[in-house]
């Protein structure tokens, strides 16, 4: 039984890591569609952007290794099936639920990985993509800005950009609020960005436009000035200059269940930390819900049947993720207690899981 146990595992471990490393890159293909984008037209050099797909693989492993088990699975007992070896393994005495509990234990054990992946891994991984982001935003303002939106990043100024092109602004506004006195705005036909030494703060250069200027002998008006060249000193407002505060996402286990009492104890509503840590507990074990699916539609899997059987691996897979979805809405709503409808989607899976692995056992 032990070579039986081997084979079954070498079977699986191919299409496994076929599998995961496929999905992960279609995953990352519209990423890395922008992410090229930076590079070629907004000169963000290609190693910021290589940490930047680091740091993004492990959130899209917490998905590709649950599906690459399901779909792993099911094409190893296909081929199993179509070689009529399964037929020759219950010829010869092998119970199917031999051929269920080591993949079952192989499930469990990844569940525990993906455990460790979600508490330690994609925390901190989420935090380095936002610094990273940061720096690059630090060095290559332009690459983040979109047109279109107001920037309020460089307190106390508001911006806006109507066109962006490579390194280039085109059709600038930049308010400056002031709590007593008219806004000051400064109008430019074109701009630049460039990184000051020391990377605390950006230089902005500003081409043939307009800046509004206080009259000194008319306290709380403006006189508009128009200008060839005009330079101004950026820095990011306090938070952005800090240390940057974890989100949720980004805090482990025990940084939520800490989050979680000092909020209650401060009398405020910690619901959306319950449900983070609960969401991310239930996603860990998603793995154990899929094998059971692979086991029951692999073991009556027959050759004429794939095409139809990858179609109910794509239902389950979607069907899955959606119903997690929709219980966080319930949960935020407050129509159910938070662990109750984040574990619902597994509890759901488990039983018509474990209910068709039992008839596909039983056949």
């Amino acid at each position: 039984m032990k070579i039986l146990r081997t084979y079954l595992l070498r079977e699986h471990l191919g299409p496994f890591l076929v599998t995961v490393g496929g999905l992960t890159v279609v995953l990352l293909v519209g990423n890395l569609i922008k992410f090229a984008e930076l590079v070629i037209s907004k000169g963000v050099s290609i190693w910021d952007i290589l940490r930047l797909v680091i740091y993004l693989i492990p959130y899209l492993l917490s998905f590709t290794i649950p599906m690459a088990c399901l779909v792993a699975i099911v094409m190893a007992f296909g081929r199993l099936s179509t070689d009529y070896e399964l037929i020759a393994m219950r010829a010869s005495g092998i119970a199917p639920v031999r051929l269920v509990v080591p993949m079952l234990v192989v499930g469990a054990l990844i569940s525990g990985g993906i455990v460790v992946l979600n508490d330690r891994v994609i925390p901190d991984a989420h935090l380095a993509f936002r610094r990273q982001l940061k720096a690059i935003g630090m060095k290559q303002p332009t690459a983040y800005i979109e047109a279109g939106t107001f920037i309020k990043e460089f307190t106390p100024y508001v911006m806006f950009v109507y066109q962006v092109e490579g390194k280039t602004m085109f059709n600038i506004r930049i308010y400056e609020p002031r709590p007593q006195g008219p806004t000051r705005t400064i109008v430019a036909t074109r701009g630049e960005f460039e990184p000051i030494q020391g990377g605390s703060a950006v230089r902005l250069t500003l081409y043939e436009g307009t800046v509004d200027e206080w009259d000194p002998e008319r306290p709380g008006s403006l006189y508009k000035v128009s200008f060839g060249t005009y330079t101004m000193n950026l820095s990011p407002d306090a938070e952005g200059r800090g240390r940057l505060g974890k989100k949720l996402k980004e805090m482990t286990f025990h940084e939520l269940l800490q989050e979680r009492t000092r909020l209650i104890a401060e009398g405020i509503d910690a619901l959306p930390i319950t449900i983070e840590f609960h969401r991310k507990v239930a996603a860990s074990f998603a793995t154990i819900i899929f094998v059971l699916f692979g086991l029951a539609m692999g073991l009556r899997l027959h050759h004429h049947e794939r095409l139809v059987t990858f179609v109910w691996v794509l239902g389950v897979f979607v069907a899955y993720y959606l119903a997690a979805i929709g219980v966080n809405a319930v949960a935020l709503k407050g129509w159910m207690p938070a662990w109750l409808a984040t574990w619902l989607p597994n509890l759901a899976g488990l039983l018509m899981g474990g209910i068709s692995l039992a008839k596909a056992v039983r056949r």
